[in-house]
């Protein structure tokens, strides 16, 4: 069974609410949001994707729906192949490649580890800074591609003055009127936050996931 385009958007829709709430839509946000203003319609149409094993619900609930994850031919998970950009800091900011475009590989990511909205790539994190948020040297982190992050969100960002500072790195992002901080997350002393001024900072994304290889 095919996706309406109606259907299509209502999935998006209901993607993008969880992503930035935390938990899913009421039929009439459905309604709203997708320019319909039958719940009757919006029913029907969450019957269609319940049929093809897109969403579950539990009626009995206001909000008792839930996105399905999609599986392979084999069963398991579905992968997505994602951009791999190479290396980015936990700790002092590093210099920006010549060609930033370059794209080191592509690796395979589960569906699961994926924003559920929007575009993602790849870094491999070199330092110890984040290491109080699970994030190791060594390990690859998924981000997804926004402009913008929230206070407390662990972003990827480029600092562009300072010139001592200034290069890609990973850190605890705060926004203070016209300064950022970033902040590392690790209790030793020795990483400490810095302040840069707001117009002096590019934000590429937020990290949604971390993979790590266990040898």
């Amino acid at each position: 069974m095919k996706l309406r385009p109606r259907q299509k958007r209502i999935l998006e829709f209901i993607q993008e609410y969880i992503d930035e709430h935390d938990y899913p839509p009421t039929i009439r946000e459905i309604g709203a949001a997708v320019g319909i203003s039958s719940t009757s319609v919006v029913n029907y149409n969450l019957e269609r994707l319940e049929e093809m094993k897109l969403i579950e619900r539990n009626r009995e609930v206001s909000r008792g729906l839930r996105l399905v994850k999609p599986k392979d031919k084999r069963g398991g998970e579905r992968v997505r192949e994602i951009p791999l950009y190479g290396k980015i800091a936990a700790g002092k900011p590093i210099p920006i490649p010549d060609d930033p475009e370059t794209v080191a590989e592509n690796i395979a990511v589960p569906a699961s580890l994926l924003p559920t909205s929007g575009e993602a790539f790849a870094l491999r994190v070199e330092g110890h800074s984040m290491i109080d948020a699970l994030v190791n040297d060594g390990d690859i982190i998924v981000v997804r591609s926004q402009p913008e992050v929230e206070n407390g969100q662990m972003a990827v960002v480029e600092v562009l003055e300072p010139a001592e500072l200034a290069g890609v790195t990973l850190k605890r992002f705060y926004r203070r009127d016209d300064k950022i901080e970033l902040r590392p997350d690790n209790p030793d002393p020795s990483y400490q936050p810095f302040w840069v001024e707001a117009e002096h900072v590019r934000v590429y994304g937020r990290v949604e996931s971390v993979l790590r290889k266990y040898s």
